[in-house]
């Protein structure tokens, strides 16, 4: 082929090449070579919408595809995407819950999880003003009795081990649930 000419191949249409070269597939292994195409597929769409590409146009991708295809590669989309939430309520977190909505048609399940996700930050928050005053306060005390005071002294106590144990413990009870949520998209 010339340069102008090349043609990116898919992994479907490379080992069918290498078959036609060894012989015919299997139905089984054709089939198989078809769900991993369509795997990848849509592994690189989901790669894609997290990068930020809008949604709008994985759904205009997921249409140039076989309505049984399209239905495969949705649910691979899904399956990536709900990796990459998590407990914490962030813009791209919403951004995810749109797409997972409209993916799996499970509004209901996606509610419970931007409430878990709003529940979480409201306690996040309460631990962080409680928490935070009473570890300065320490670490504050802690600096005085070695001589280092003023008005000047800031102890920084949100990178504290304490700080830091406080936010693991909260998490991992968050994280249970959050867990337990995403299972309703399987």
């Amino acid at each position: 082929m010339s340069g102008e000419n090349k043609k990116i191949k898919s992994a479907f249409e490379l080992a069918m090449e290498k078959a036609q070269k060894l012989g015919d597939l299997s139905d089984e292994e054709r089939q198989r070579l078809k769900d991993e195409e369509l795997r990848e597929a849509g592994d690189a769409l989901a790669k894609r919408f997290l990068n930020g590409l809008p949604f709008r146009d994985v759904e205009l991708e997921l249409a140039k595809h076989k309505e049984d295809e399209r239905s495969t590669i949705s649910n691979h989309i899904l399956s990536h995407i709900l990796k990459k939430i998590d407990i914490s309520p962030d813009s791209l977190a919403d951004k995810v819950l749109t797409a997972v909505e409209y993916l799996s048609g499970n509004s209901e399940a996606v509610q419970k999880i931007k409430s878990l996700q709003q529940e979480y930050a409201r306690v996040f928050e309460k631990n962080r003003r409680e928490n935070l005053e009473a570890l300065e306060s320490v670490k504050r005390k802690e600096l005085k009795q070695i001589g280092i005071s003023g008005s000047a002294v800031v102890p920084v106590a949100d990178t504290s081990p304490e700080w830091r144990r406080i936010l693991q413990d909260l998490a991992s009870s968050y994280q249970e649930k959050f867990s337990e949520l995403k299972t309703l998209f399987e």
